[in-house]
This record gives structure tokens, C-alpha cells and sequence, in this order.
């Protein structure tokens, strides 16, 4: 079933509109028994009974009311309905035309849709999804079981089935977003999206929706060794993580030349709160001049416990941050006296940053507006996270419209999914966070050996650089999973504290062999041949032979590259598990 879609504010007239005709098919119904009482006291040949007049009353609607054949005065009240009756029925056909005729024109334009977004669900993800699609001028499907009003177009059924995803024009689609609250359901959309993609020529965009951290790491772990055979380009977010990767860009801590970092405290030991603290640690492990380590109070529900696991899967987190756990109550007392302590044991170390983490939102609002040590910051230093801003967010600000006072600019209101449903966002996928981690491996390691960005201009940010460069790391990214196959290994996630992973020798040669041949054929393909010299304006270089006739520094660097892959995973929360148990 396909229906249109109405924006909120114009179905109130035509609901009115329609509410009328009801009303006048009501009216002539009641109109017409009452008249057909007072004229059939006339004509005792015809029934006077209930039954007898509301049966007339209905012949009315189709101009065929058997008593009005004998003609003569009729009442008022009968000759009112005679007439209202034909009028709701004409307009009863009418509307039956319109609908049956717009949905064949939808149906029609529905086939002749390319590039389109196709959003399957109907919760807050899927909403905020679409919504944002359409302000950025996209031509938006919504996929729902029980129709959607924040689509453009609304197919309703089971975005899991394959003939509800044929009628959104999936296969025709730009990208397919799978934001059902199931993230089961997300995993058999994508399944099914890519069981109709036999025919594409180029892989289709997926996003698939998941809320479990754990969860959407090991879903992308799998798809990441096997993403090279796929139809679909297929990414599984967590609008957690997302939205953390957000605020930590937003807070721009990694540019920040204090000699002594501020600190923060992050209150709430929630999905969000960890994927806050990750990012954090990231974007300081970044800085282009360190400053020693960054400050960092966990405070909540067993944040202890919370820090020890999330530490054994980033292990970078103890490397660059100075982390304290507090086990306390999410609430604003404890954190008054958290702060109170802090203060007097040891004024340094009184975070510049709160973050109030709590879940649900009502929680979050209250730390928030009761944690009153924590409001003399500067200003924006006191975030509230909400799971969307537009509820209570929207009535912080300053002046007289706002509902509640948001500290003068102090207490900022932080919305999960505003920031995380970004289609910008998510085209920043899995194997785009990988390729980052490449080049931020290449830049610590470069830096430890005194490198800088004066000498050697790839040391820049990724933003900065250039897309050449970018795109040989994305390349090394898809190539991770054809690597790890050859030497019978995969991905997982990194879930309890084990050895570091170490290619074996053997494995380094083998593995730096494939790297090469990797970026031979990519360099060559980019039009570079051979030369004795490297020209960048002729396009010749002196590496671009076999691996057989390179020199042993040049291999070094391949071989370094296969060394750091197990790094870079780390940083992603992944670990290399070997298939093969090892000799003894």
C-alpha cells in the first residue's frame, strides 16, 4: 500500500472539510426520517415503522426513495435531506476517485524514482532521518509497519520483506537506511536489500541501525573480513557513538594549547557517556603538542567496573588520559560533593568540563539543574545530554522566551539524536573510521621519530589532507579483510584483556608482499609509471616495480604498514583472532 504523504498542518482543513460532509450525512438521515414520518401519515399504504423510515431515509443517498415516486408537498425537513443526501454521495465518489487516482499516480511515480532515500521505521532514528533528508533537498521513501507521517512518500509493510523494499524502489535507491527500533529487524532489511541487489552494477548503500555498542562492533567486524564479496556496502552505526564523535569534534580539545589541560567529569555511566570518553581520549591522543594527559572523573552507577572494561577494549584510554573512577549516585548531590572534595583536596584538578550523562532524560535534566557546583564554568562547560534536544532542550535559552534559564550560556543543551542523524555523518562509515586510523597511526609514528609537519607535509590532520592520500588509506582499509583471509585470521571485537596480537614473521613477508601489489596497482592505475627518478609532474617513480626489485627500505615500509594493522585496530576496538590454533 502506498499513501501520500500530508505535512501536520494542511490535513486540519481537510479533516474539517470531510468532518463536514459526515455531518451532513448524519443530518440527512435524521432529517429524512423525521420527514418521511410527517409525509407517510399521508400514504398508509406505505410502513410507518422505525425500520421502515431509516430504510427510506438511506434510499435518499442514491435518488431512489420509493414514497417521493408519488410526488406532492413534502415537509421541510424531507426536502432538506432529499437534497443533502445526493450531495454526500456525489462527494463520497468523488473522494473514492481522488484517492484511488492519486495512489495509481504515486504507484507510477514510485517506479520512476532513481536516486532516492529509503528509511525504514518509525522511531525517533527514523523520524530525525527523514526529516533531515528532506532538508537537504532528498527525495525521501519511509518504510513503516503502521505508515509514517515524516516521510515524503509512505510505503506501508515490512521493510524485512523483499516486496515491500521492491515498492520503496530500494535496488534504485541512493542508500537504504535500516532504523527499525529492532536492530534484528535492521540486520534482515539489509539482508533483504542485498538479495534484490543482483542487478545493481555498484554496490548499494546500506546504514543499519544498532543500539547495543557490542553489538554493532561485532556486526561490523564480520562484515568488515567479508565486505569485498558483498552486493551492498553495508555500514552498522550506533547513533551513540556518532553523536559522541560529534560533541568530542565540537569541543575541539586536541587543538587546545594549554600547558596543564583542564580536565572533565562526565556524570552517567550510559552508552553515550563511553562513547564520549573514547572519543575524548582520541582527539587528545591527536594533539600536534602534548601536554601531558587529559584529566578524566568518571562519576556514576558503577563506573568503576564500567572503566576497567571499557579500558581493556580501548587500551590507548589509560595511555592518554589520567582516569579517575568515582562509583556514586547519578544524581546532583553526589556531584555537589564530588566537586566540594575536588575543590578542597586539591583545587587543580577541578574539571573546566561537566558532562551529565544520565539516562533516561527527566534523570539527565534533574543532575543537571541540581548539581549547582557545577555551574560556575565557562561558558557551554556544563553539556546536558538528552536523547533529543527538541523536548526539554528546546526550552533552555536566555531572555524572555525561554521557559527555563540555561545559566546564562552555561548549560547546553546536547541532543544524541539531532547530532548523530546526519546523512554527512553517516557517510563517514566504518571503513572511512579506519582509514583515519591509518593516517593517525602513520602521524604518531612518524612523530615519535621527530617528524613534523614543516618536513613532511602528510603529518596534517585528515581533514587537511590531500584527497589522493585519503583515498590510499581507504584503499588500505577495504583491503584489510582479502589480508586477513590469506593467513587465516578475522576481526572481533576486543572483549577481555589478552596478549597483544604479533604477526609471525612469515606473515609480515607474505602480508607486505600483498601491500605492495596493493598500492602498485593503485598507483599505477592513478597513471604512474616507472622512472629512475620520482617526477610527481611526469608521474614516474623508482618503486613502482615487483616486490622482487625493491629495495630493502622500501620493503621496510610495507612491512611497517602490516606491523601497525593490529594497532589500528585496537584504536577501533578490534582484535586480529586466529582461526588456526597455534602450535605449542
Amino acid at each position: 500500500m502506498v499513501t501520500r504523504e500530508r505535512d501536520e498542518l494542511p490535513l486540519r482543513p481537510f479533516t474539517v472539510f470531510r468532518l463536514s460532509f459526515a455531518a451532513l450525512a448524519v443530518a440527512a438521515v435524521v432529517l429524512g426520517c423525521v420527514g418521511f414520518r410527517t409525509y407517510l401519515r399521508q400514504r398508509p399504504e406505505f410502513g410507518h415503522g422505525p425500520a421502515d423510515l431509516l430504510y427510506y431515509s438511506c434510499q435518499l443517498f442514491v435518488l431512489s426513495a420509493t414514497p417521493l415516486d408519488r410526488g406532492g408537498p413534502l415537509p421541510l425537513a424531507l426536502d432538506v435531506a432529499r437534497y443533502a443526501a445526493p450531495l454526500t454521495t456525489v462527494y463520497a465518489l468523488a473522494e473514492t476517485v481522488r484517492i484511488l487516482g492519486a495512489g495509481e499516480l504515486l504507484r507510477l511515480r514510485m517506479a520512476r524514482l532513481r536516486g532516492h532515500c529509503v528509511v525504514c521505521g518509525s522511531g525517533g532514528t527514523a523520524r530525525m532521518l527523514a526529516a533531515r533528508l528532506r532538508a537537504a533537498g532528498k527525495t525521501v521513501v519511509v518504510v513503516s509497519a503502521a505508515g509514517n507521517d515524516d516521510g515524503v512518500l509512505n510505503v506501508v509493510g515490512d521493510g524485512r520483506r523483499p516486496e515491500t523494499l521492491r515498492r520503496a524502489g530500494a535496488v534504485r535507491a541512493a542508500a537504504v537506511y535500516a532504523c527499525d527500533e529492532d536492530y534484528g529487524a535492521n540486520v534482515l532489511i539489509a539482508a533483504a536489500v542485498r538479495d534484490l541487489a543482483t542487478r545493481s552494477r555498484e554496490p548499494l548503500r546500506v546504514h543499519a541501525a544498532v543500539a547495543d555498542q557490542e553489538m554493532c562492533t561485532a556486526l561490523q567486524a564480520r562484515h568488515l573480513v567479508g565486505t569485498a564479496q558483498s552486493r551492498v556496502r553495508l555500514d552498522f552505526f550506533n547513533v551513540d557513538v556518532l553523536a559522541a564523535r560529534q560533541l568530542a569534534a565540537e569541543e575541539g580539545f586536541e587543538a587546545q594549547d594549554a600547558a596543564a589541560p583542564a580536565g572533565c567529569l562526565i556524570v552517567g555511566v550510559s552508552p553515550f557517556a563511553r562513547a564520549l570518553l573514547v572519543e575524548l581520549a582520541r582527539r587528545w591522543r591527536l594533539r600536534e603538542h602534548p601536554s601531558g594527559p587529559l584529566p578524566v572523573t568518571w562519576a556514576g552507577d558503577s563506573a568503576t567496573a564500567a572503566l576497567t572494561a571499557l579500558c581493556t577494549r580501548y587500551e590507548f584510554l589509560a595511555e592518554v588520559c589520567r582516569l579517575t573512577p568515582r562509583d556514586m549516585p547519578e544524581t546532583g548531590h553526589a556531584v555537589n560533593e564530588l566537586l566540594s572534595e575536588l575543590r578542597s583536596a586539591e583545587p587543580a584538578t577541578v574539571p573546566g568540563r561537566v558532562y551529565v550523562c544520565c539516562r533516561p532524560d527527566d534523570v539527565s535534566l534533574r543532575t543537571a539543574l541540581t548539581a549547582v557546583r557545577a555551574w560556575p564554568t565557562t561558558p557551554d562547560g556544563l553539556t546536558l545530554q538528552l536523547q533529543e534536544a527538541g523536548s526539554y532542550g528546546a526550552s533552555l535559552g536566555d531572555g524572555d522566551t525561554a521557559m527555563l534559564d540555561d545559566l546564562g550560556g552555561r548549560l547546553r543543551p546536547f541532543g544524541v539524536l539531532d547530532a548523530a542523524c546526519r546523512p554527512e555523518l553517516l557517510d563517514d562509515d566504518l571503513m572511512e573510521q579506519l582509514a583515519r586510523a591509518f593516517h593517525e597511526e602513520y602521524v604518531l609514528a612518524r612523530r615519535r621519530h621527530g617528524d613534523v609537519v614543516a618536513a613532511n607535509p602528510s603529518m596534517v590532520p585528515w581533514e587537511r589532507l590531500p584527497g589522493r592520500l585519503q583515498e590510499d588509506n581507504r584503499a588500505a582499509a577495504r583491503h584489510i579483510g582479502p589480508k586477513l583471509r590469506s593467513i587465516d585470521c578475522a576481526i572481533a571485537p576486543r572483549v577481555a584483556p589478552k596478549p597483544p596480537f604479533a604477526f609471525r614473521d612469515d606473515e609480515i613477508g607474505r602480508l607486505a608482499v600483498m601491500e605492495h601489489r596493493r598500492w602498485l596497482a593503485a598507483r599505477q592505475r592513478e597513471g604512474w609509471t616507472y622512472g629512475h627518478v620520482r617526477d610527481d609532474t611526469a608521474r614516474t617513480r623508482p618503486d613502482l616495480v615487483e616486490w622482487e626489485l625493491l629495495g630493502e627500505s622500501v620493503r621496510d615500509r610495507d612491512r611497517d604498514a602490516v606491523r601497525a594493522l593490529p594497532s589500528v585496530l585496537a584504536t577501533a576496538g578490534f582484535q586480529i583472532v586466529r582461526l588456526t590454533p597455534e602450535e605449542p
